[in-house]
C-alpha cells in the first residue's frame, strides 16, 4: 500500500460513508435440470485444445495452447503440426498461449485464417512493466489446403498485456464480415489515487477506452487496411468520432473467454472475479460495467485475503468490510467513479461461483440431432467437475435467462470429465466440447449427442 493511501485509510477508518455509492440487489439465473446427454469422440490425442474450425473439405484445424495448429484429415489427427508458433511466442504460463482461431468468411476462395497468440516482448515494452504482447495474425493455407504457409503471416494487431492472466483470445466474424477480437483486462490494476475508489483494485483497463484496447471486444476490417494500420475501422463503430479508441465494439469486460455469433447476436462468456459468472448478448457500444459491477450487481471490491496479507492494517478498513458484506449479502454497495454514468448492459445469464468458477462461452445449437436443444445457447465451465448448461430467452423476455444443466450420462456426478476449454460448431449446427485432463495427450474433442 502506498503511503498516501495508508494515511487516507487512517482518516476514514471507522466511517463507512456511502458517498458516491449505489445500492443494488444481486440477480441469479434460475437453474433446473435439463436433458441427458452423452458424447461421441471426434478428435483424440491432443493435449490442451483451445479452439477448432471446420474446413470446407471436411478437415478440421485444432489449436494447441503451446502454439501448434493441428489438422485432422479423414478422421485421423496428423502427428506433425501444420503450423508451429512456439518459437515466436512468450513463455506459456498463466493464461498465455495460442488462444484463438477463426476462418475468413471467404476462406473457401482465399484460404485465410486468423490466430490470436501471446507474443514475445520487444524493447518498446520492458519486462518489468509488461508480461507479453497479444498478437493477432493472418495466415494463408497452401493451395491444396494441406498446410499453412508460415511465411504468410501478417501481424494485424499487437497490444501489450500487463499480466499473464485475463487473456481472453476468442475470435469471431460478424454478419457484416468484420472480425471481432476479445481481449481481457490483462490483470488487476489500481484505478488510481484521484478519488476515494482507489481500493477498487479490479482491472481499471476495462473502463479506459482511450489508452488501451483491453477489457472489451474489438471490431476491425481485416480486408481494408487504412491509416498506416494493418486493418481498417468500420465507420459505424461506436467510438468513431467520439472520445475513445475507434477499434472498440463493446467494453467493460473482465475476461471474455470465448465468443460466438448466432443470427447476428454476439454471445460472450465473461469470467468473474469473486462471486459471479456471466454470459452476455452484447451490442454495439455496450459498456458491461466491469470492474464497477460484476455481472449485474456489485461484486466484492477487492480480494479480502489478499489485501489483509499485504497489509494487516486493512482489517480496520471499512471498505474491506464492505467487500465482505458484498460476498454474502443480497444487497450490495457499488462505487461510482467519476465519469461513469452506470448505463451498463447486464448479462443474459449469471450464476454464483460456488463450485463453478470460470465460464467458457459456447454456441447456439442449430443441429438436427438434439431437438430439445434447438435454438438454445450451450456453454460450460472450466472448473472441474465441469457443468454444461443450455439457455434461451424466456417468452416474457427480461434478464437473467433461466439455465438448464445438462446431465452427462455415465458420469459419477452428471458432469463432464476434463476441464472445458472451448466449444465448436460445425456447418450443420452440431456442437462440440473441447476438454483437457492437463496431461500429455489428454485433450479431447467430443460431439454432444442425446443419451439413448
Amino acid at each position: 500500500m502506498k503511503r498516501r493511501q495508508f494515511l487516507r485509510l487512517g482518516a476514514i477508518t471507522g466511517t463507512a460513508s456511502l458517498a458516491g455509492c449505489t445500492l443494488q440487489t444481486s440477480s441469479d439465473s434460475e437453474k433446473s435440470s435439463g436433458i441427458a446427454i452423452t458424447f461421441e469422440p471426434e478428435v483424440t490425442g491432443a493435449t490442451f485444445p483451445t479452439g477448432m474450425e471446420f474446413l470446407p473439405n471436411g478437415d478440421k484445424l485444432l489449436i494447441e495452447r503451446t502454439g501448434q495448429v493441428l489438422m485432422q484429415s479423414n478422421g485421423e489427427l496428423r502427428r506433425e503440426p501444420v503450423l508451429d508458433l512456439s518459437d515466436q511466442m512468450a513463455q506459456v504460463t498463466g493464461e498465455k498461449g495460442l488462444v484463438g482461431i477463426a476462418l475468413h468468411p471467404d476462406f473457401a476462395d482465399n484460404g485465410k485464417l486468423y490466430l490470436r497468440y501471446s507474443g514475445q516482448l520487444t524493447e518498446e515494452y520492458p519486462e518489468d512493466e509488461w508480461s507479453h504482447i497479444a498478437v493477432l495474425s493472418e495466415f494463408e493455407m497452401t493451395p491444396d489446403r494441406s498446410g499453412i504457409d508460415p511465411d504468410s503471416e501478417r501481424r494485424i494487431l499487437e497490444e501489450p498485456e500487463p499480466g499473464q492472466v485475463h487473456n481472453a483470445g476468442g475470435l469471431a466474424f460478424g454478419p457484416e464480415g468484420y472480425l471481432h477480437v476479445a481481449l481481457g483486462d490483462g490483470q488487476r490494476t489500481d484505478l488510481g489515487d484521484t478519488s476515494w475508489s482507489w481500493w477498487h483494485e479490479q482491472g481499471g483497463a476495462a473502463q479506459n477506452t482511450t489508452d488501451n484496447l483491453l477489457g472489451g471486444i474489438l471490431r476491425i476490417d481485416v480486408d481494408n487496411p487504412s491509416d498506416d494500420r494493418e486493418y481498417g475501422i468500420p465507420s459505424d463503430n461506436p467510438l468513431v468520432g467520439e472520445n475513445g479508441r475507434d477499434e472498440y465494439f463493446a467494453w467493460g469486460l473482465r475476461n471474455p473467454y470465448k465468443i460466438s455469433f448466432d443470427e447476428g447476436r454476439l454471445f460472450i462468456g465473461d469470467v468473474g472475479e469473486q462471486t459471479r459468472e456471466s454470459v452476455y448478448v452484447s451490442e454495439k457500444g455496450a459498456n458491461h460495467g466491469w470492474p464497477i459491477v460484476e455481472g449485474s450487481s456489485c461484486g466484492p471490491s477487492t480480494a479480502v485475503g489478499h489485501t489483509i496479507s499485504d497489509n494487516p492494517a486493512n482489517i480496520f478498513n471499512p471498505k474491506v468490510w464492505q467487500s465482505v458484506t458484498n460476498r454474502v449479502s443480497p444487497v450490495k454497495v457499488c462505487p461510482t467513479p467519476e465519469g461513469t454514468d452506470r448505463s451498463f448492459v447486464h448479462p443474459i445469464v449469471e450464476y454464483r461461483r460456488s463450485g463453478s468458477r470460470s465460464v467458457t462461452g459456447g454456441y447456439v445449437y442449430r443441429g438436427e440431432g438434439i431437438p430439445e436443444l434447438q435454438g438454445k445457447y450451450v456453454f460450460g465451465d472450466f472448473v472441474q467437475p465441469c457443468p454444461i448448461f443450455a439457455t434461451e430467452q424466456p417468452d416474457g423476455g427480461g434478464k437473467p435467462w433461466p439455465i438448464q444443466e445438462l446431465v452427462v450420462e455415465d458420469s459419477e456426478n452428471g458432469r463432464i470429465d476434463g476441464a472445458v476449454l472451448s466449444f465448436a460448431r460445425d456447418p450443420q449446427g452440431e456442437v462440440y466440447v473441447l476438454t483437457t485432463g492437463f496431461e500429455q495427450g489428454s485433450g479431447k474433442v467430443r460431439r454432444i449427442v442425446t443419451a439413448e
